[in-house]
């Protein structure tokens, strides 16, 4: 194909890679130059492929590999397996002052509190291999708040790529509350099963109602081993990030997302739901592997961004576990902060309904105002007739001012 200007070009590399679902960048290039005059016209350009990510070299040798057997079916080698291969030197290259350091601040803590928790195990070349970690303060809060959790490990230390891996809830004013830490080496399924089972023997050997995670087969496959009584379900906010890779190739990608957003947001009940999935038959997706998976929240990303004000680039090993102590330490005062808050504070009530009262006294005032919300809507409930089934039962039929969710703002209007 030949291509009048870089404008031209650009054009088409950006519209094929919409359609084959990844994002493209344009990087630098030279510019022409006249009688020694740098002038502002390109002469050439570089595109970089952002296929899920920054450009990952690992994506390319396996596509090179793939290329030289004739087909995937010929190598047997996935993706995933060739990056943890690649991984394994990598990440696993831990300075040895920095691991001697956490290991002291380990030691210093249990000192302090016996309560702290952590373990760590090494490769076969005795090298620190993963590490977990649980505050008392985490198996307190676990106690009262366990009963559903976020596990998320795609938050990445920049020096030693080393996934941290959180176990993430909330307390009783709708904060996110640290239940325990992990830098592990290898996201598979021993690593994970690992994490797990340790975490929940500190926890007193209770695993939680719920968890929530990313769509990881490992942590499937971990999760049913050690928790086979936990009700197991896919984080939303990762979900929700993977829509322009995985559906980003198809025509009609706008209108696509704009049916699934009003199936998730908008389905108040399982049937809802189902009838609003037939998108997928309304759009030709019955084919689509990731999205049929998922027949099979927003606290992840908060909590990236809380770590985000504890950590830079610069950020040593040893250092990080002495930042993570002040990320707990915060936590508390906010927590503190709320408690005193709602016990200053009263919040007005908005209707005569009793409930709404007792919730007033019972409630911290984010929950209430949560609570209040409630309320307020059942004031468009009006009674439009009553039938006497027998002397002791009464049917009313009311009529009711249906909610939806905006689809710019996502908030819920009349």
């Amino acid at each position: 194909m030949v291509f009048f200007t870089l404008d031209d070009l650009d054009n088409v590399f950006t519209r094929y890679a919409k359609q084959q679902g990844f994002g493209i960048v344009k990087g630098g290039g030279a510019y022409k130059q006249e009688k020694g005059k740098t002038l502002n016209e390109r002469r050439n350009c570089t595109w970089k492929c952002e296929l899920g990510g920054k450009p990952d070299a690992r994506i390319r040798i396996h596509s090179a590999l793939v290329a030289e057997r004739n087909g995937v079916e010929n190598f047997p080698v996935s993706e995933r397996q060739l990056r943890n291969a690649v991984d394994k030197e990598r990440r696993l290259k831990i300075m040895e002052g920095d691991a001697k350091a956490m290991a002291a601040y380990f030691h210093r803590m249990s000192t302090d509190n016996q309560n702290f928790f952590h373990l760590h195990r090494l490769d076969n070349d005795e090298r620190m291999k993963d590490v977990i970690w649980v505050y008392a303060r985490s198996r307190a809060a676990y106690i009262e708040f366990g009963d559903v959790v976020c596990f998320d490990s795609t938050y990445l230390t920049k020096r030693y790529l080393l996934p941290l891996a959180n176990f993430v809830g909330a307390d009783h004013h709708g904060q996110s509350v640290l239940l325990g830490c992990a830098l592990i080496s290898h996201e598979d399924a021993e690593t994970f099963e690992w994490v797990f089972t340790n975490w929940i023997s500190y926890m007193g050997g209770k695993a939680p109602s719920g968890i929530l995670t990313d769509q990881d087969a490992t942590m499937k496959k971990a999760i049913a081993k050690v928790m086979p009584n936990t009700r197991h379900r896919w984080c939303l906010w990762h979900i929700l990030n993977k829509l322009p890779l995985k559906l980003g190739g198809y025509d009609k990608y706008d209108e696509i997302k704009e049916v699934l957003l009003r199936a998730i947001y908008d389905s108040y009940t399982v049937e809802e739901f189902e009838n609003s999935w037939k998108v997928i038959d309304a759009y030709n997706l019955g084919e689509n592997a990731w999205l049929q998976g998922m027949r099979s929240t927003q606290r992840v990303e908060s909590m990236n961004s809380f770590f985000d004000k504890y950590l830079k680039k610069q950020t040593r090993l040893y250092e990080f576990v002495q930042q993570y102590c002040k990320a707990m330490e915060r936590g508390a005062e906010d927590e503190k902060q709320a408690d005193a808050d709602s016990a200053r504070f009263c919040h007005q009530l908005v209707s005569d309904f009793p409930i709404e009262r007792v919730f007033q006294k019972i409630y911290t005032s984010a929950k209430f105002l949560e609570v209040q919300q409630e309320c307020l809507k059942n004031l468009y409930v009006s009674i439009v007739g009553c039938k006497v089934v027998d002397e002791k039962v009464l049917e009313y039929t009311i009529e009711d001012r249906v909610w939806v969710r905006d689809p710019n703002t996502r908030k819920e209007i009349p």
